[in-house]
């Protein structure tokens, strides 16, 4: 049987569309749980900071990617000062769709 490489490892379980969902999800945990670090929060002080449980900040932190939504996961993001935008592909297929994370001004 020949080797099989996946984009993910969650293309190798899941059918593509909600392989690429959860791959996400999965980059948009690891990158608020780092700013989280960076900025030296506790758990319960991110989670006064975004609004939500201490234990909505340690499942995200633990990888439960399943409990979010991506809404719930840009709002985080906002909370936390940055700014998300998404760009969709041309009719003529020349470009890719992207998902941009930049820092908000002043923040």
């Amino acid at each position: 049987m020949p080797l099989q490489f996946h984009e993910s490892p969650f293309h190798a379980t899941h059918d593509a569309e909600t392989a690429s969902k959860m791959a996400l999800k999965m980059d948009l945990s690891i990158f608020i749980t780092d700013c989280i670090k960076k900025t030296g929060l506790k758990q319960h002080e991110a989670a006064a900071r975004l609004n939500v449980t201490q234990s909505r900040v340690s499942e995200l932190a633990n990888g439960k990617i399943e409990k979010f939504t991506l809404d719930a996961m840009m709002d985080m993001l906002d909370k936390l000062g940055f700014r998300t935008s998404l760009t969709l592909p041309t009719n003529d297929g020349s470009s890719s769709p992207q998902i941009v994370i930049t820092q908000a001004p002043g923040s």
